[in-house]
């Protein structure tokens, strides 16, 4: 299984914020092992998950069309306070805190059923692709592997 976790989202109109939800069904591959006899969804994937959403975030902030790749650089400040289990619809809250192109920091929160169930503040930045076209990321996380 691919984990593509923006499956609906919505950006402020001020491109500042981000606010998406993930069906977290109990078919997922990562239930068999994770644990077995009660399984959880793996904090990493929480964390991917918000990596993900800012990515949505940043391309509004991108400057010009030279070839980039989105990259997680730091996460600090992450809390893991309740387990997200099989059939949560899982709320992932992302504000942009401060820019210095090409670099984001964003403060990021999971919620399941308005009850917080992790933080973090994850550093990101545009890192350029010299001689490569890139890809097209939007189309690799909404089409599940882009072109």
């Amino acid at each position: 299984m691919r984990y593509i976790f923006l499956e609906h989202f919505q950006t402020s109109e001020d491109k500042e914020s981000l606010e998406g939800t993930i069906s977290v069904t109990r078919d997922w591959s990562i239930f068999q092992d994770h644990f077995p006899g009660f399984p959880v969804l793996p904090g990493a994937l929480i964390l991917e998950a918000f990596a993900q959403h800012t990515v949505a975030l940043m391309l509004h902030h991108r400057k010009d069309k030279t070839p980039v790749i989105p990259t997680l650089v730091q996460v600090d400040r992450a809390r893991f306070l309740e387990f997200v289990i099989p059939d949560a619809e899982l709320t992932i809250k992302v504000k942009k805190d401060a820019m210095m192109y090409p670099n984001f920091k964003f403060s990021c929160e999971a919620l399941v059923s308005d009850r917080q169930v992790c933080t973090a503040r994850l550093t990101m930045a545009f890192q350029e692709t010299p001689g490569a076209g890139g890809l097209d990321f939007m189309g690799f996380f909404l089409k599940g592997g882009g072109s």
